[in-house]
């Protein structure tokens, strides 16, 4: 090829099959560049593929356990813990320590000359890559982390189809990932076995490590690729073609690329500002789009038609950017493999977070700043994004008086309330007022999520006052 590349990452012990990620130089020839587009085009195409399988057998509702089971294979046995609890170093009392090769030993270390500080060697450097290592201090934030990526497009080099496969396998924080879960049932895990990593845990007969058996679990599932057929000898020895050649190194780029990430101080640091972004994103929005908002509030309070204060919501929640954009829509859809989802609508839900460190959340007390009518649209979408069910593209129909509010729509309440004496006193009533216009927005976007409609974002909100 006349194009010349670099690789992306170090070689990491995984040979050259494996290094799929290149910088490629564009080259002055058209048809170079065109055959480098075709292969970056198929890589993506082939992670899809292989997340679409897998997941979609996962999703099936009628799938027979008995037909179509994920199993993890380990030579004549099924991988499974070796034990009811992971294993860890002391467990069997004594002092402990780790020799040379990584292993575990019993008793005092050997005393030596002293050669010299040595560089810490992993046991199988080769599969380092699959081993979820910490991130920023602290181990279990990869749903945080791919939830953050998710919705970052293409920051960080990760293609849509790197985030797909990452969202099915880690999960976000809304949902857990279907092909983890699977390993986990496969292997006999719970959660609670991560708790201490994964590095002391081994599986099966052959006391398989975590990261040998996130191997076998992968090339466990030729059946769900083979069809039927799978146990002849030519779906075999094609099966293992696919899985050396094709399967194996895409998912070694995926999660050498993501490990990289984690330990990329520039992405350590657009995760832990994200928060104050979104919310310095917010309120520059609030204040350049209070005008089309203006008397918002009056129609909520003193309107006899609730049809219009729904009219009015919906619009002023786009408005306000409260709901997911429809190109952000799209890409969740596909990222989370929820094709149900395209044209919904959504609430931006990292942003109307009820944790603590939400971007609202944390800054409480910059809510009474904002004006009436911004208050009480936020009030609506912190509520509305409560009652979101992803895998049914509906909102429920609980009743909000009776459900009550959340901590954000109790911060919004008691910033109206601090708007003024006169704001205090009727903050009862008015809750209720809202109350019914948040049932009254569920009814609407559930009618419009069924017809696959969507709010005309430049219809004018009823109610505003002449400027």
């Amino acid at each position: 090829m006349a194009g010349r590349g670099e690789p992306a990452g170090g070689d990491a012990g995984l040979g050259a099959a494996a290094q799929l990620h290149f910088r490629v130089r564009p080259s002055r020839y058209m048809a170079v560049r065109d055959v480098v587009d075709r292969v970056v085009s198929a890589y993506d195409e082939r992670v899809a593929m292989i997340v679409d399988e897998v997941v979609g057998v996962l999703g099936r509702p009628d799938r027979d356990p008995g037909s179509t089971r994920l199993v993890v294979v380990a030579g004549p046995e099924l991988v499974e813990k070796a034990a009811k609890a992971p294993f860890r170093p002391g467990s069997r009392g004594g002092k402990w320590y780790r020799d040379s090769k990584g292993n575990i030993r019993y008793g005092d270390p050997p005393e030596g000359r002293y050669m010299g500080d040595a560089p810490d060697a992993s046991p199988m450097p080769h599969l380092d890559h699959l081993r979820p290592g910490p991130f920023m201090g602290a181990f279990g934030n990869d749903r945080a982390l791919v939830g953050f990526l998710a919705g970052q497009g293409a920051a960080g080099g990760f293609s849509d189809g790197d985030l797909r496969f990452l969202s099915a396998w880690y999960g976000t924080e809304e949902d857990g990932g279907a092909l983890f879960d699977a390993f986990m049932e496969c292997a006999g895990l719970t959660p609670e076995d991560l708790d201490g990593g994964v590095v002391n845990l081994r599986f099966g007969a052959q006391q398989l490590t975590y990261e040998e058996a996130v191997f076998e679990f992968f090339a466990a599932q030729g059946p769900l690729f083979m069809g039927d057929d799978s146990s002849s000898e030519a779906a075999v020895g094609e099966w293992h073609r696919v899985l050396n050649d094709e399967i194996k190194p895409l998912l070694d780029g995926v999660f050498v690329k993501y490990e990289e990430a984690k330990r990329d101080p520039e992405v350590q640091q657009r995760f832990k500002d994200d928060a104050t972004r979104r919310r310095r994103r917010f309120f520059a929005n609030a204040r350049r789009r209070a005008p089309d908002l203006a008397g918002f509030d009056d129609l909520v309070v003193g309107d006899w038609k609730p049809d219009r204060q729904v009219d009015a919501a919906v619009v002023g929640l786009e408005v306000l950017g409260l709901t997911t954009r429809r190109s952000g829509v799209e890409r969740h859809a596909y990222v989370h493999g929820r094709p149900h989802l395209r044209q919904a609508v959504m609430l931006d839900g990292r942003l109307l977070s009820d944790g603590s460190d939400g971007p609202l959340m944390s800054a409480r007390d910059k809510l009474p700043s904002l004006p009436t009518p911004h208050l009480m649209l936020v009030y609506v979408a912190s509520e509305l994004n409560h009652r979101w069910d992803p895998h049914t593209r509906s909102f429920s129909t609980e009743k909000q008086a009776e459900v009550g509010s959340g901590a954000l729509g109790e911060a919004v309440l008691a910033a109206l309330a601090a708007k003024g004496p006169r704001w205090a006193e009727v903050v009862g009533p008015v809750s209720a007022r809202l109350h019914a216009l948040v049932d009254g927005v569920v009814t609407r976007l559930n009618a419009v999520n069924s017809r696959e409609g969507y709010p005309d974002k430049h219809a004018p909100v009823p109610g505003r006052r002449a400027s």
